[in-house]
């Protein structure tokens, strides 16, 4: 049996190699194109976190290292497993107990587990979009909703306390209210005046039944 042993040795050294992603090729089966020294492979398939059931869609980009698997040495075939950080694509965090992801538009999510805080921050112009056909709810001891306007499209029921500090404005008829804006079952205390129209709870001033004079205003 003869042995090429340049041909051996040329397999060996290509069953696994580092390199720098070349070229990528955007679509449902990517594909890229890796710097290997002198020599830039032709297109070969990329290791993804998920492609069965669940899939994942994170394209390696150009510059990233990466290592080449070449089945029995064969370039052409080879896996291309991207992920190394350098000096050109550092790690984003060096935080033991912090999981941090960053993307092109200095969008960033981190979680730290020690600290046991989530926090995403995106870029000015922005957009989060959540849709769920069913029912979310939202659990915490307490949240607040920092915006300069914050909208409700549909019904909005408060089952304990409604406080507010900086006024109450409000317009259209309320469903059930019988044509008016606000329906109260209950009573109302207020420590101020009230006012209907030009009508005043406090000052108003009307006609005695007996005599026609003007009464006092109210105690």
């Amino acid at each position: 049996m003869e042995f090429n042993l340049a041909d051996l040795s040329r397999r060996l050294e290509n069953v696994i190699r580092f390199g720098t992603i070349a070229e990528v090729k955007h679509s449902r089966t990517p594909r890229v194109r890796v710097k290997l020294g002198d020599i830039t492979t032709n297109w070969l398939r990329v290791v993804a976190a998920r492609a069965g059931a669940t899939k994942t869609w994170n394209p390696p980009t150009t510059g990233e290292q990466c290592i080449v698997f070449s089945p029995s040495g064969e370039l052409g075939a080879g896996i291309v497993l991207p992920g190394l950080n350098s000096a050109h694509h550092p790690a984003p965090d060096d935080d033991q107990h912090n999981i941090r992801t960053t993307y092109p538009d200095g969008a960033v999510m981190d979680y730290n587990h020690q600290s046991h805080a989530l926090v995403v921050t995106l870029p000015e112009g922005a957009t989060a979009v959540i849709t769920v056909p069913g029912a979310v709810t939202v659990k915490s001891e307490s949240i607040t909703l920092d915006a300069p306007q914050t909208t409700c499209t549909g019904n909005l029921l408060v089952e304990k306390t409604l406080t507010y500090q900086a006024g109450m404005v409000g317009y259209g008829t309320a469903d059930g209210a019988g044509g008016s804006a606000a329906t109260i079952h209950g009573s109302l205390h207020a420590t101020e005046d009230i006012t209907a129209g030009e009508i005043s709870v406090q000052k108003h001033r009307h006609r005695e039944q007996g005599d026609g004079e003007i009464v006092s205003e109210p105690l």
